[in-house]
């Protein structure tokens, strides 16, 4: 399974390193949304909603993030948290954050801070260009990022963008004239079957579905960039798709 590999490919990085026997106080707390995402022009971002937020550990001096529904504030040893069950949506936030952060302390080029005020949607243009060369005529967003979806409508036109998400408040919903689709198994599935390329945020590593599209990047053979900081680390340690352009 997706998690057990990365836990195993995390223990035996800090072990590696000279870490895994050390004690190590990783503290996680819930970042306030100034400190998270600044002052941007937009106000749509899940963020400013209050829908989600962002946990930060800090190791050694270095910051980790996850993206959460489920945030919690916890002081433990590194240990601990490379051990720990990844059962729960709070569990594998706590086990991200942390191995973000322990990424970056051994990966200086790593960027786990989420970028601020409007840096957002000059990422959503880079995510463009970085996606241009597979030539898409339709591409996929599973977890609505406003400034994404405007730049996808923008290049491709709503027609040719499929977008799902799994707010409640969004059911029934169009932003950029794309309809936002409720994000059940069948619709996932469907914009895997009809996107030539998937754009997903990263916080699906912290929420549990990240295996399931993983699953669906190779049953219908979907290029899949994960986008955000949250799957930094995963990314690196498990070699998949990442883009994440403005964060520090």
């Amino acid at each position: 399974m997706f998690y057990n590999e990365l836990q195993h490919r995390f223990s035996q990085l800090i072990e590696r390193n000279d870490l895994a026997d050390k004690t190590v106080e990783i503290k996680a707390r819930i970042l306030s949304n100034e400190e998270a995402i600044g002052n941007p022009s937009r106000d749509d971002y899940p963020l400013l909603k209050g829908k989600e937020f962002l946990m930060e550990a800090r190791f050694m001096d270095v910051s980790g993030q996850a993206y959460t529904d489920a945030p919690s504030e916890l002081t433990t040893t590194l240990a601990e948290i490379a051990n720990s069950k990844l059962y729960e949506t709070s569990q594998r936030a706590l086990f991200i954050a942390t191995l973000n952060a322990v990424v970056r302390y051994l990966d200086g080029d790593l960027k786990t801070v989420h970028c601020r005020n409007d840096e957002p949607e000059t990422c959503a243009d880079q995510i463009i260009e970085a996606i241009r060369p597979a030539d898409p005529h339709t591409v996929g967003l599973v977890g609505l990022q406003p400034a994404i979806l405007a730049v996808l409508s923008k290049n491709y036109g709503p027609q040719n963008v499929l977008c799902v998400d799994r707010d409640t408040s969004l059911r029934g919903a169009s932003k950029h004239d794309v309809p936002i689709l409720w994000g059940d198994e069948e619709n996932t599935e469907m914009v895997f079957s009809r996107s030539d390329v998937v754009l997903s945020t990263g916080s699906t590593v912290v929420n549990g579905s990240l295996p399931n599209l993983l699953a669906l990047s190779e049953k219908f053979q979907t290029p899949i960039f994960f986008y955000g900081t949250s799957i930094a680390g995963a990314a690196r340690l498990m070699s998949l798709n990442h883009l994440c352009f403005e964060a520090s």
